[in-house]
């Protein structure tokens, strides 16, 4: 049963203030930031004032659980890629068996690499060509721009499937936002770029 409102803290309103101003989540991470101790979520859940969605991660009840903000707020460094970005970009309307993401050298996780195929790459270049995207509740996560997604994918063809990138490059070269130079910029940023201009010949 909830707590009543005038029997509750000033910090636990504060806390259940910023969980609704955040898409309905709150993180162990966020109340170390505010000066609040995290055991705060604990005592919330327990009052049924808040439900765990994950390790460290906390949700209102009426908030519906999405699982890649989650993923998100779990590991905060990795950034959607592949297969799981043209999907989330709209250049794929199959949904990925299991998400792609891409990490910094060195990061290591069991538990992401049980729901994700993981990319590693040096830290300079992990933050070329992110944008932010809204999953389908509405909460913002960062993703690979398609440029930087299809140069991800060709140059690394055995990872992924041909019968995606293939709809997908043909969509890109025949939409309204394709930017050829944008393309090469990060073809030649990934050593892709005799890779993809063949396909960008044949679709052009």
């Amino acid at each position: 049963m909830l707590i009543s409102v005038y029997k509750m803290t000033k910090n636990h309103i504060e806390i259940l203030d910023f969980a609704k101003s955040h898409g309905g989540y709150i993180t162990t991470d966020n109340c170390k930031n505010f000066g609040f101790d995290p055991r705060t979520l604990q005592t919330l859940k327990n009052n049924g004032s808040l439900e765990k969605a994950s390790y460290g991660i906390y949700k209102l009840p009426e908030t519906a659980l999405d699982e890649l903000y989650i993923f998100h707020l779990r590991f905060p460094s990795i950034v959607f890629s592949h297969e799981t970005a043209l999907y989330l970009l709209g250049y794929s309307d199959q949904v990925p068996f299991k998400y792609n993401a891409t990490v910094p050298v060195g990061f290591n996780s069991a538990s992401l690499r049980q729901d994700c195929s993981v990319f590693q790459i040096k830290k300079e270049l992990l933050t070329p060509g992110i944008v932010s995207v809204k999953t389908e509740f509405q909460n913002l996560i960062p993703v690979y721009c398609i440029e930087r997604t299809l140069c991800d994918m060709i140059r690394r063809p055995s990872a992924f499937n041909i019968e995606r990138f293939l709809p997908a490059i043909k969509k890109y070269m025949t939409s309204k936002e394709h930017d050829n130079i944008k393309l090469i910029k990060f073809a030649r940023l990934f050593n892709a770029e005799s890779k993809i201009r063949p396909y960008m010949e044949a679709v052009l």
